[in-house]
């Protein structure tokens, strides 16, 4: 099986910030008096699969083997992370918190409750990878499960512990799709943090998702974690959770010289990789203008055929 490692580095506008994964989730209706502000975004997921069809991919940034409390103490050095969650498993909520408040969550459109622990903590690097646990990648009674992390240089502030609230408070994760974020909150939040990372559903495992007020130059970083990682780091048009893996590892293929780079990482599949890879096939036969007239760009907010 491959490993590899995606990202893709985009602009996100809070007051239209566009779809999430296939479904899955979906923005909070945002704030309309929250001033205007474009703010930036990097998505990374991660794929394990056989074949460049990436038919029996497993999706998520747990599968790129990346170490996400690691790679954040790299990209943001010097800096503090604290997890946070709205509604904590009270059985398993971490052990060193600052702040903690009990309360009880209506389920089921308020015909019953359940109680719930509204938490930040202050995240060691290995916390961070135990804490993001996503949608399906592990029993929630298992250990402290964040809704996310918020990036900061020094302590924790009341304006900080407002803006998570502004940012979570009324989200709802078992919702289908889940409403877990509001997008306006992070204009507030990022007055006070360097960067607020969420975790937006994949398919199969959340992704690790950074947004910041100035744009995240880390591509090289990004590169030699996956090389760390022993993944194929893998650059994305538009948000993984969105994208196409097949259509990714074709336009990387396409730019892929084997006298400098050797020889691509990925197998072709036995059908010639199914709807992206074929036109790869057919490359010799068309001139390189009408190959790229004949495929069409992606939308941001194309969603795979599932």
């Amino acid at each position: 099986m491959i490993r590899a490692f995606g990202w893709c580095n985009d602009s996100f506008d809070p007051h239209a910030p566009g779809r999430l994964c296939r479904g899955r989730e979906r923005w909070l209706e945002g704030l309309p008096d929250t001033s205007t502000l474009r703010l930036h975004r990097t998505v990374l997921s991660g794929a394990v699969f056989s074949d460049d069809s990436a038919r029996d991919a497993q999706r998520g940034f747990v599968y790129s083997g990346v170490m996400a409390g690691r790679l954040l103490a790299a990209l943001f050095p010097g800096h503090s992370i604290y997890g946070f969650a709205e509604a904590g498993e009270p059985r398993t909520v971490p052990a060193h918190t600052l702040l903690e408040e009990d309360w009880v969550r209506p389920v089921l459109a308020g015909t019953a409750a359940r109680p719930a622990v509204r938490w930040i903590a202050q995240a060691r690097l290995d916390d961070v990878d135990d804490w993001m646990a996503g949608d399906n990648e592990r029993d929630a009674s298992t250990g402290p499960l964040a809704d996310g992390f918020v990036v900061v240089k020094g302590s924790l502030t009341p304006a900080l512990i407002d803006g998570i609230h502004l940012l979570v408070g009324f989200g709802d994760n078992d919702d289908r799709p889940a409403r877990r974020y509001s997008p306006t909150g992070l204009v507030d939040l990022l007055g006070s943090a360097t960067a607020v990372v969420l975790l937006h559903l994949d398919k199969h495992a959340s992704t690790l998702s950074i947004y910041t007020r100035e744009p995240l130059e880390a591509d090289e970083t990004l590169a030699l974690s996956a090389r760390v990682a022993e993944a194929f780091p893998v650059p994305f048009a538009i948000p993984p959770m969105l994208a196409r893996w097949d259509r990714a590892l074709y336009e990387l293929r396409m730019k892929w010289d084997p006298s400098v780079d050797g020889e691509f990482p990925v197998p072709p599949a036995d059908d010639a990789g199914g709807r992206w890879s074929s036109r790869r096939r057919r490359s010799d036969e068309v001139e390189p203008d009408a190959l790229d007239a004949e495929s069409p760009a992606v939308e941001d907010g194309e969603a795979e055929e599932e």
